[in-house]
């Protein structure tokens, strides 16, 4: 196997959300409905083996290095991580909202948010693609 080990990648990108999902089950536990701590370690588990599949193709295909995989996973790892914390600990008053006797803040629109959620799995993708940008703009400029 050469130096841009798919395994190697996929294996990184796995073990950190394997830990992140436990971690975020434990969360759920602490904070919320113990029940559902299983739900949660399942969906981040199904959708971590997905994310892992696909990023570590996308890794070995740009030429990226085992840190960039660490780097950018873990970055995609503290987030799930913060957003299920702030998911459990921001106080909502889901009965007035329902009412329309007050709205969500900002602040807590996104931390509710899906799209908040969806983005934190898009964004190692994005960095990825820009570092491969940015280092074959680089090689370029050096010929």
């Amino acid at each position: 196997m050469g130096k841009h080990s798919y395994f190697k990648h996929w294996a990184i990108a796995m073990g950190l959300l394997f830990i992140t999902a436990i971690l975020c089950a434990q969360l759920q536990k602490l904070y919320s409905e113990t029940h559902l701590a299983i739900l949660v370690f399942a969906l981040i588990g199904v959708l971590g083996l997905l994310f892992s599949t696909l990023f570590a193709w996308l890794q070995v295909e740009t030429r990226n290095s085992y840190y960039s995989t660490w780097l950018f996973v873990g970055f995609l790892s503290l987030t799930l991580l913060l957003s299920t914390y702030l998911y459990h600990t921001v106080s909502i008053d889901w009965a007035a909202v329902s009412d329309g006797d007050t709205q969500l803040t900002l602040y807590q629109e996104i931390v509710t948010s899906d799209i908040t959620f969806w983005m934190a799995f898009i964004s190692p993708f994005l960095f990825s693609i820009l570092t491969y940008v940015f280092r074959s703009k680089t090689a370029r400029m050096k010929n």
